[in-house]
């Protein structure tokens, strides 16, 4: 068998819809479904010959899902385990267990805790930790032209969420055959500036293609009689009768033996049900049901399977491939995973130091001091760019030292309410006398100076808008600031 493995990177946004369906909203999938490089393939169907039936149909060349990785790195990400749960209120950053090896005497103490599944993003695992990957995503609304009427034709307006330009993702490919010919005709299919998606004559879809060899996911051998199956991608099983069935037997998962046996209350199970539009024969194909990828099965077994296989139907366009007892599914004693789940940071606002701020107020002063008109506006332009930064420089500074002080929605709801007094008054005087005068102050009177009063909130707050605001930024600040602790608040404060 040989493995081909690739680079997709996106060169302009794509769309892979979760349904066929183009009536009411849709969301685009973040991934790339093997069956999108089966088809970029098929495109030259005539050019195989007599190995058509053996490329496309047998299942003996298996087109994998591409899935998302992080700048820099050179490891394929899998979507998260659905075994890893974490407790309510905290992140999965700050904790989190192994469903299927928490010892019984620790699941009193956690249902305490409301433990929460994990169920959404790609990450990649190494060195004992998992680093999130993000796919990032946008939207856009679209209508059909009239032609005749020159204008957006009534009632058809779409909504479309994409995956973002820049965007690099890695795949393999599966040939069973040694055939070196056959090898680099798939090779040749494949590489090079390809389009995938919808709305591929519009401006979706265009993405590049290379070989990249990736990092493959470690596993373990199997120990205390368990075989833990991970679901890599999304996986199709059909019983005796050719009906899709979400019971698959320890046969169908790729354990033989008589003794094997599927643990179904330690097994971590979602599914999924979408109907697949068939663009050559203009109709929609058989519904397609099965499990959802990052789905994890226990098995009572004293097999010990290779390291990765693919099972089930659909082998061809992606489906059914699962990694036997991975590494990232380990625990300790305590049922606490091994790997330690790390969050991206989120993008941080530009912190300017005092050479920068001088550097920035001598530019744009220099260009609003031009006698030319253009320069002056972009001098303007320029000035307003240098006050949002320092903003967001001095929000994030207040935010990170003081929101510990505040938790609660009662607090959401009055930081809403001093971003609204914010919207209405744009001096720095209007919004201290909304805010801190005596006899009508927001923060001095009624239900709101009680709580303010308490742990300095009141006297840092006044403090902050008296020592680091003035007129030109006073509102924009006041505004950001309160709606970033608004959400603050409605997180417990975490």
């Amino acid at each position: 068998m040989t493995t081909l493995k690739f680079k997709c990177t996106l060169l302009s946004d794509i769309i892979i819809n979760q349904k066929a369906a183009t009536e009411g909203p849709n969301k685009t999938l973040d991934f790339i479904p093997g069956s999108n490089f089966l088809g970029i393939v098929a495109a030259d169907y005539d050019g195989f010959g007599d190995k058509a039936m053996e490329v496309f149909h047998s299942g003996k060349v298996r087109f994998g899902d591409a899935h998302p990785v992080n700048e820099g790195s050179s490891i394929r990400s899998l979507r998260i385990p659905v075994a890893m749960f974490y407790p309510k209120l905290k992140k999965p950053s700050d904790i989190s267990y192994i469903h299927h090896l928490i010892p019984e005497k620790e699941l009193e103490t956690l249902k305490k805790e409301q433990l929460k599944q994990c169920r959404s993003g790609f990450y990649e695992f190494k060195n004992n930790k998992a680093t999130e990957v993000e796919a990032d995503k946008n939207f856009a609304i679209k209508s059909a032209h009239d032609k005749e009427k020159r204008r957006s034709k009534d009632e058809q307006m779409y909504g479309y969420q994409s995956l973002q330009e820049g965007l690099t993702l890695c795949f393999e490919v599966e040939i069973d055959s040694e055939n070196t010919e056959l090898q680099t005709k798939i090779e040749e299919a494949l590489v090079g500036k390809r389009r995938v998606g919808r709305s591929r004559t519009a401006q979706y879809g265009l993405v590049e293609i290379k070989k990249w060899d990736y990092e493959d996911i470690p596993s373990r051998v199997s120990k205390d009689g368990l075989v833990v199956v991970y679901a890599d991608s999304r996986l199709i099983f059909l019983d005796k009768y050719g009906l899709p069935t979400f019971q698959p037997s320890p046969e169908d998962i790729g354990i033989d033996g008589k003794d094997a046996k599927i643990v179904w209350e330690k097994s971590q199970i979602r599914t999924f049900q979408y109907t697949p539009w068939n663009y050559k024969r203009q109709c929609y194909d058989t519904d397609r049901c099965g499990i959802e990828k990052g789905s994890v099965f226990v098995i009572e077994s004293s097999a010990s399977p290779k390291n990765s296989q693919y099972v089930g139907a659909y082998k061809n366009e992606g489906f059914g491939k699962v990694i036997y007892n991975p590494e990232f599914l380990e625990a300790d004693d305590k049922g606490v995973s091994k790997y330690k789940i790390v969050e991206k940071e989120k993008e941080k606002k530009i912190e300017l130091d005092e050479a920068e701020r001088n550097k920035m107020e001598r530019e744009y002063n220099t260009l609003k001091a031009s006698n030319n008109v253009l320069l002056q506006y972009l001098g303007q332009q320029k000035e307003q760019e240098y006050i949002e930064q320092d903003v967001y420089k001095k929000v994030n500074d207040w935010i990170n030292g003081n929101y510990t002080r505040f938790r609660g929605d009662a607090f959401a709801s009055q930081w809403g309410a001093i971003r609204n007094i914010a919207m209405q008054n744009k001096t720095k005087a209007q919004l201290m006398l909304k805010l801190f005068a005596e006899t009508e102050g927001y923060l001095t009177h009624g239900v709101a100076a009680d709580k303010w009063g308490e742990r300095k909130r009141l006297s840092e707050f006044k403090k902050f808008v008296e020592e680091k605001l003035d007129d030109n930024n006073a509102q924009i600040a006041i505004i950001n600031l309160a709606a970033e602790m608004a959400k603050k608040c409605k997180e417990g404060g975490n």
